[in-house]
């Protein structure tokens, strides 16, 4: 007994050294290959995850073409980088379109629609914005206005905004958002439209939280004015209120509350805003959102006053998620 009680911790300190050494012999024969793994840059068909806006960066070599670099976790390996360029002549601009667009619904939704942005989150999010805005198909936003070829006659789900007027309202301590939506199918009217639900729900597991659905939607509806081929003037008309459900028991047949927003004739419009009797008021008006970006299911604009980045994607109807996977 006491020969082996002094010859088991020879025979592990030996077992040590040896898989110590055997290790350290891999990893060094190893780590060549790692390298060059990690800097062979991504092939277009390759798919990475993420890890946070807040490893994103930038990186400029001319005014023509941009290169935004993003970390994603490897496991045992290491970070990958996954290059992609904004605006390069040598590869497919469809394609480089498609990538900022996922790395911009990715950010999106790691900030929870930008009501938990950090500072950081939201110089990411708006540097995809200005990417994509060089590549923006279309040129004319507003053309073929109120016929059904417009690109913005859609139902548009928000993922993203760094609005106050739209990021306060997260601060409310009884009803918690759901879907935003911005209702443009029916140009020139425009309907802003809120789901909200109780916040006390989110604390219930999912299984109960369902059954005991509850939830109120809340529309502002606009009148839009084509102001140029990217900018498009609002007027605020009427606000609605309806309950959509009530523990689980549908309530869409109940009618709305509402009531119409005083107008301003264009004789007052055209004092206020100091301009002639010629000219247009609603021309003047700050209330419009310019737009940077628009396909067949993104838009991202930029509002004037109070001011604010949106991005949001097409949705067949309101309540629904649509396609695009985050």
């Amino acid at each position: 007994r006491g020969s082996f009680g002094t010859t088991m911790p020879r025979l592990l300190l030996r077992a040590l050294v040896v898989l110590g050494a055997w290790g350290a012999s891999a990893l060094r024969s190893a780590t060549p290959q790692l390298r060059r793994s990690s800097s062979t840059p991504a092939s277009s068909g390759s798919s990475s995850s993420w890890r946070s806006p807040a490893h994103l960066t930038t990186r400029s070599s001319s005014p023509k073409r941009s290169v935004r670099a993003f970390s994603t976790p490897a496991g045992d390996a290491g970070d990958a980088v996954v290059d992609v360029e904004a605006v390069d002549d040598a590869t497919d601009v469809t394609d480089q379109r498609e990538r900022l667009k996922q790395a911009l619904f990715a950010a999106c939704a790691a900030c929870d629609r930008g009501f938990g942005a950090s500072a950081e989150d939201r110089r990411s999010i708006e540097a995809f914005v200005a990417d994509l805005a060089v590549l923006n198909p279309t040129e004319d936003a507003t053309a073929a206005w109120e016929l059904p070829e417009c690109p913005l006659r859609k139902c548009w789900r928000l993922i993203y905004t760094s609005a106050a007027d739209v990021t306060i309202l997260a601060a409310n301590p009884v009803a918690s958002l759901n879907g935003i939506y911005q209702d443009a199918r029916d140009l020139p009217v425009v309907v802003n439209v809120i789901d909200t639900a109780p916040r006390v729900l989110a604390l219930a597991p999912p299984q109960i939280a369902d059954r005991l659905e509850t939830a109120v939607r809340q529309k502002v509806y606009t009148r839009a004015r084509q102001r140029s081929a990217t900018r498009v003037g609002l007027a605020f008309e009427r606000v609605e209120i309806a309950p959509l459900t009530l523990f689980g028991q549908s309530l869409e047949n109940l009618p709305s509350l509402g009531f119409d927003l005083p107008q301003l004739g264009l004789d007052l419009q055209r004092q206020l805003f100091g301009v002639g009797a010629e000219a247009d008021p609603r021309d003047d008006s700050p209330a419009y959102f310019d737009v940077l970006y628009v396909d067949e299911d993104t838009l991202a604009i930029q509002q004037a006053s109070p001011g604010g980045l949106f991005v949001a994607v097409a949705v067949p109807e309101l309540g629904e998620t649509g396609a695009v996977a985050f």
